[in-house]
């Protein structure tokens, strides 16, 4: 088992306009940019825990809980409960201003 670079673990919004093909863009929660309605977002403990927040209908976030993991480096995996979680990522890169994934087929 891998260990994932420091600066994943902090809170994460996707911003889907700055995506660029399969890969993923986020920043972390206190940039202005995430500031806008409906965003998803991912929030990594160095503990393994991982929260995922998605917006309801009403627009108030939801909160699931799971578990992280990284098998290999630059790959992360996670599980929750009832499957909700089941989520492979490759990092393509990460710093304190950006967090680039790309999904994963298993």
């Amino acid at each position: 088992m891998s260990e994932p670079p420091e600066e994943l673990f902090r809170r994460w919004v996707h911003i889907e306009e700055e995506d660029a093909g399969e890969v993923r863009v986020y920043v972390p929660f206190e940039d202005p940019a995430a500031l806008g309605r409906g965003r998803d977002s991912i929030e990594f403990q160095p503990d393994g825990s991982v929260t995922r927040y998605e917006f309801s209908a009403t627009d108030a976030p939801v909160a699931v809980e799971g578990r992280w993991r990284c098998p290999r480096a630059g790959e992360i995996r996670t599980s929750g409960p009832s499957g909700e979680l089941e989520l492979s990522y490759r990092i393509v890169s990460v710093d304190a201003e950006r967090l680039r994934m790309r999904p994963m087929d298993d």
